[in-house]
């Protein structure tokens, strides 16, 4: 499955108010979950790993605004995804330095390598100026997903 495939089934949330890096995890577990992408037992599993992994180092690259935080986690199926994007920012990094763009990727521990292409495809896709811009300027979800598909490679 490829990293834009995986980010429209898991979801992508637009212009959500700022909120902390925690509560910006709570909501794409949910979104997750929502979309049928996550078992709703795991939700606080989830949101837990993801966590414990950014403290031990974070995934933000503030230098454009966008994070990648991850974890692997038992009873996921497959590698999932989910996105927020917003012009001002899903939470700050610290202070004075908006994460505008955060995807959340979960999956089962016997998928590390799965798991690492998909890492490594999604933060070559954020390198894109154009592709950071058009996410965070998305009038809705149809929007985001044809500019994640335009630039990365994969026309519906």
């Amino acid at each position: 499955m490829q990293v834009t495939d995986i980010i429209e089934a898991g979801g992508i949330l637009l212009r959500q108010p700022c909120r902390t890096f925690a509560d910006s995890v709570e909501q794409l577990v949910a979104v997750l979950v929502a979309h049928g992408r996550l078992p709703g037992a795991l939700r606080e599993a989830a949101v837990r790993a993801v966590c414990e992994r950014e403290r031990m180092a974070s995934t933000a690259i503030v230098e454009i605004g966008v994070s990648i935080p991850h974890a692997r986690l038992p009873g996921v199926d497959g590698v999932v995804g989910a996105i927020a994007a917003s012009p001002a920012a899903v939470y700050y990094a610290i202070v004075g330095v908006p994460i505008t763009i955060m995807a959340l990727i979960l999956s089962p521990p016997d998928r590390a390598a799965e798991h690492l292409n998909v890492l490594a495809s999604l933060s070559i896709l954020l390198q894109s100026e154009t592709v950071r811009r058009g996410l965070q300027e998305a009038a809705d979800v149809p929007s985001a997903v044809a500019v994640l598909r335009a630039q990365g490679g994969h026309p519906r």
